[in-house]
């Protein structure tokens, strides 16, 4: 999650060092979008997730001259040639500018592997401009989520990188401890009376109805979520995402609601650093920047974010997908570009922001591969304990029926809200 302001969030999985070795023969990757012209070697045309933090403030130069660096290093046969990274790009959550860019040749601006949110996965199955993955070796690596969800008619059509699911922050305890969100909002009610309770973004054709279904599931089981799709509302829930809604309000206005928070994506985390409130739902990796605003990792408090009766977590999964016209070489190539990426000693030093020095903060996007989390510096790490623990049984957002639906359940969603 996520132009929906996934942070918002973005992509890179193997679990072995003895197979990231022996691809020394397969890539390299040059910056800024333009194909090298090199008859000996094999042109690789990346697209890599967008929203995900830029841990040195520096526009991802740092992130991707490592990754240059690193993987044509390993790879020398393979010409690399990257999407420059924006966060501000909303081309990935429109399904015309991705079949057009896995439709193109590579040189007219195509691209030969793309990392997409899986809720469009079915629809670009469906346009046939992908082709599915000769079976991954790394599987067992992958979490069930993104196993799930990059499965469609029993083919596998991505490689899992990032997962993502909506998250409650707040410096107190007993609000992270609330297993429902009648608990939260009694909570919520205990804590700082003074202060208004919540801070996020309830706004967005594509953020408001994630977060209604991920409050159905917390009410019904995510393994159903798919029949949730719909401008039906189940009153059950929206009554009282409703009132989790008005904890928003403030001196009679509801930032969350009239698109204060939503057209200034980091207020909401900011007015939490400050104090401004009480506590703040959104994404994992929201917690970069509000530790950036010299808050101290020891005041703030994370847990998986309970919207309905219960707490049953809703993941989204970004993965890597192939164009169709990616011929032998090109799946070569590709394969060892997934492998490098989501290998455990490339997902360390990406999540934990080494591009951007040792005392850095860590992006805390959460990976796909159960590996990552095995990773020293990762497993030593308090919140990602704690990220690990809280999607251990999260269960994937549907991969199709979510675009087509969207804007209709966001609208009825809102005339609920208010």
């Amino acid at each position: 999650m996520k132009v929906f302001q996934k942070g918002a969030w973005f992509a890179l999985g193997l679990a072995s060092t003895t197979v990231f070795v022996s691809l020394q023969n397969f890539g390299q990757f040059s910056l800024a979008g333009k194909a090298q012209t090199n008859p000996n070697k094999t042109t690789l045309r990346v697209a890599l997730f967008p929203y995900i933090p830029d841990a040195a403030d520096d526009k991802y130069n740092k992130l991707i001259t490592r990754i240059e660096t690193e993987f044509e290093k390993n790879n020398p046969s393979v010409d690399l040639v990257l999407k420059p990274i924006d966060p501000n790009e909303e081309g990935f959550y429109e399904l015309d500018t991705l079949k057009k860019w896995l439709t193109d040749s590579p040189a007219n601006n195509g691209y030969d592997l793309v990392e997409v949110d899986t809720l469009l996965l079915g629809d670009i199955v469906k346009a046939n401009v992908i082709q599915a993955w000769n079976v991954p070796k790394n599987q067992p690596d992958w979490h069930p989520a993104g196993q799930k969800a990059v499965t469609v008619n029993n083919q596998i059509y991505g490689i899992p990188h990032w997962l993502c699911s909506h998250f409650i922050f707040s410096r107190d305890k007993s609000v992270v401890e609330a297993k429902s969100i009648t608990e939260l909002l009694s909570t919520l009610n205990q804590v700082n009376p003074n202060t208004p309770n919540v801070a996020g973004d309830l706004r967005g054709s594509w953020n408001l109805p994630a977060l209604y279904l991920d409050a159905w599931a917390d009410t019904y089981g995510a393994d159903k979520v798919a029949s949730a799709i719909s401008p039906n509302l189940a009153p059950d829930v929206i009554q009282p995402f409703k009132a989790f809604s008005q904890e928003c309000v403030t001196n009679g206005k509801n930032p969350c609601l009239d698109d204060t928070y939503h057209n200034n994506a980091d207020l909401s985390a900011k007015d939490f650093a400050e104090g401004k409130v009480d506590a703040f739902f959104g994404y994992s990796e929201r917690l970069n920047f509000i530790l950036k605003q010299g808050v101290s990792n020891t005041d703030v408090k994370i847990a998986s974010a309970p919207l309905g009766q219960g707490k049953r977590p809703l993941l989204f999964v970004d993965a890597f997908v192939l164009q169709k016209d990616c011929n032998q070489a090109c799946k070569k190539a590709a394969t060892s570009f997934v492998t490098y990426i989501n290998a455990p000693q490339t997902q360390e030093w990406i999540l934990m922001s080494q591009d951007a020095g040792k005392k850095a903060i860590p992006r805390y996007v959460i990976p796909a591969t159960l590996s990552a989390f095995q990773t020293p510096k990762v497993k030593q790490d308090p919140y990602y304990k704690v990220i690990k623990s809280e999607i251990q049984n999260g269960l994937p957002y549907p991969s199709s029926g979510f675009p087509e639906s969207r804007k209709q359940m966001s609208d009825r969603i809102l005339q609920a809200l208010q």
